[in-house]
């Protein structure tokens, strides 16, 4: 397959690779639709500006490309994108049968469904995806499955009660704080309970413990004839 890959083939001035582009872009625009096979060579190589060769090479590197699938069958082709989801019910399924809550890169999804960011944005105007988004231009990057009935919308009420709660000041969420013996941001906690540390008790040095009683009495005492000083 690399041989195949690694010899260019160029026939009546076009690239049998090339195409293979222009097939793909087909292919994707039309996934998760097949194209037949006399369909596919006909939007690519016009009946009047193709040979037999060019025919030829065009379906050899075609059946090899890992993005296509090609359905014997029907002698069909088919857009291979790197998962099978080309709607919002595809997306959600695909979620919610995921053992973990990995969620699904967006750029991901562009492999075979371009225009996935408008489905994004009213699954999660729905309350069926959670969304990551880029800070820069807003566009969604990743997504997770979100469950509606989690949704508890609120009166406008009780958003209002809620905004009028006044929060304390720094300085008296310090002073609290401190009088919790607890630390502020910045600033160790000193815990002052009152209590002095325990002085440690010093170790009595006692004499030299004689080691090896139970050898006592096999070896004689010679220290009367050590020579003395001056004799």
């Amino acid at each position: 397959m690399s041989s195949l890959y690694g010899s260019s083939i160029s026939l009546a001035g076009s690239d049998a690779r090339t195409n293979v582009i222009y097939a793909l872009d087909r292919l994707r625009d039309k996934f998760p639709e097949s194209i037949t096979w006399e369909e596919l060579v006909s939007f690519v190589l016009p009946v009047h500006k193709r040979t037999d060769d060019q025919v030829k090479y065009f379906r050899k590197f075609l059946s090899v490309n890992p993005k296509v699938v090609h359905e014997k069958d029907t002698d069909s082709y088919k857009f291979k994108p790197l998962h099978s989801i080309a709607s919002a019910d595809d997306l959600l399924k695909f979620l919610q049968n995921q053992d973990s809550a990995l969620g699904i890169n967006v750029r991901d999804l562009k492999d075979g469904w371009n225009d996935v960011e408008g489905a994004i944005d009213r699954l999660e105007a729905e309350h069926k995806l959670l969304v990551v988004r880029n800070k820069k231009d807003n566009h969604p990057r990743m997504v997770w499955a979100d469950d509606p009935s989690l949704d508890a919308p609120l009166d406008q009420e009780f958003k209002d009660l809620w905004s009028q709660i006044a929060l304390p000041s720094v300085e008296d969420t310090i002073k609290e704080l401190r009088r919790m013996n607890h630390k502020t941001t910045g600033e160790p906690a000193h815990a002052d309970t009152g209590l002095k540390p325990k002085e440690k008790k010093k170790k009595v040095r006692r004499g030299n413990k004689v080691t090896n009683t139970h050898m006592q009495g096999l070896f004689r005492d010679y220290s009367d004839k050590r020579p003395q000083g001056g004799r």
